[in-house]
């Protein structure tokens, strides 16, 4: 009998563990056309109630991150109302904070924060605070802070980025212990493909500040700020998690694979969104790559490490021309045997 209790306490403690891994906050749009976020789960606390953020069409795509192309997505502008949502579960006061999201700029002024990390019962302490800005009127730069600019500096990047483009950005709250003021902001800001892993090095930072830190974090908060300041955007597949694998589309469905696989692709004829399915039988180097007819390599799913196990991953071909491509999955096992394996899909716009 002990035994048994034994096994159950363990059981369900891993299942406490994966579920802690997972997003605490998602918000896919996935709403009636022209619906507000007050209707679905979001808090209006200020700036109501004129200009609300609706929902608008058409969704945001990114690949390889696990909210792209899932319903539609939320337009942002200027004097207008915020919101809050609260994380499920408990609010994080230990490790790291992630937040991450696809947006879409449509006009930048002189920089405005429209996102941020808030306390569990707090609508004013914004942490996190991450910013918009114009940069002499040809293109825009993204930024961050710890909390007000009194505080300590709004950083922002050097690379200039392109309005009308759909980014995905992740910024990331690390709580440090060593003092009531150390603790750390960074953030990622993605082109071409979400990473399956957490990069090195990030974009910006990490930023500090001398106001204190968060004792606890429980809510996410979206502002409109002023019409002098603030950006117009569409965002989309926001996530708030407490790892970076929640965030990534490609995900490891199952730890057991007796085989080395390569699936067809579903939906197939696609457009512009498939789902690709493989397994690999031992720990090794995967790269999952798509090609056109003439060889040429258009786009790559996967290129990291991998553990045994079966995987799903999406591609979206919304940036490729109607055809026939190719996709390509190749394992350097750590046992030193090669696997490949290619198949054909179809994109039909």
């Amino acid at each position: 009998m002990k035994l048994k209790i034994s096994v159950i306490a363990i059981f369900v403690f891993i299942l406490y563990l994966g579920a802690n891994a997972q997003s605490r906050l998602t918000e896919n749009f996935n709403y009636t056309l022209n619906d507000t976020l007050g209707s679905h789960g979001w808090t209006s606390f200020s700036g109501g109630p004129t200009n609300p953020i609706r929902v608008v069409s058409p969704g945001l795509t990114f690949p390889n991150y696990a909210l792209s192309g899932i319903g539609l997505s939320g337009r942002m502008s200027s004097t207008g109302e915020d919101y809050y949502k609260q994380f499920s579960g408990d609010s994080i006061s230990s490790g790291s904070v992630y937040v991450s999201f696809m947006i879409n700029v449509d006009t930048v002024k002189t920089g405005d924060y429209f996102i941020a990390l808030l306390p569990p019962s707090s609508t004013t302490l914004y942490t996190s605070r991450f910013y918009i800005k114009d940069t002499a009127g040809v293109g825009l730069l993204f930024g961050i802070s710890k909390g007000a600019a009194s505080g300590g500096p709004i950083v922002y990047t050097t690379n200039i980025y392109q309005l009308h483009t759909t980014y995905c950005v992740v910024f990331k709250y690390k709580f440090n212990t060593a003092s009531t003021t150390d603790d750390e902001m960074s953030f990622y800001v993605f082109n071409t493909s979400f990473p399956s892993t957490e990069p090195s090095t990030p974009t910006l930072g990490p930023v500090t500040g001398t106001v204190n830190d968060a004792t606890s974090l429980g809510r996410l908060g979206l502002r409109q700020g002023s019409a002098a300041s603030s950006p117009t955007i569409v965002i989309d597949g926001i996530s708030v998690a407490t790892g970076w694998t929640s965030m990534v589309g490609i995900k490891n469905i199952s730890t057991v694979a007796d085989k080395f696989s390569l699936s067809q692709n579903y939906p197939n004829p696609f457009n512009p969104v498939t789902n690709i399915k493989f397994s690999v039988p031992s720990n090794g180097f995967a790269k999952l790559s798509v090609y056109n007819t003439l060889g040429q390599q258009v786009q790559t799913l996967v290129n990291n490490e991998l553990n045994t196990g079966e995987y799903l991953v999406q591609f979206d071909g919304s940036k490729l021309t109607s055809g026939m491509y190719f996709y390509k999955l190749e394992l350097s096992s750590n046992d030193g045997k090669y696997f490949s394996d290619v198949k054909k899909l179809m994109l039909v716009k």
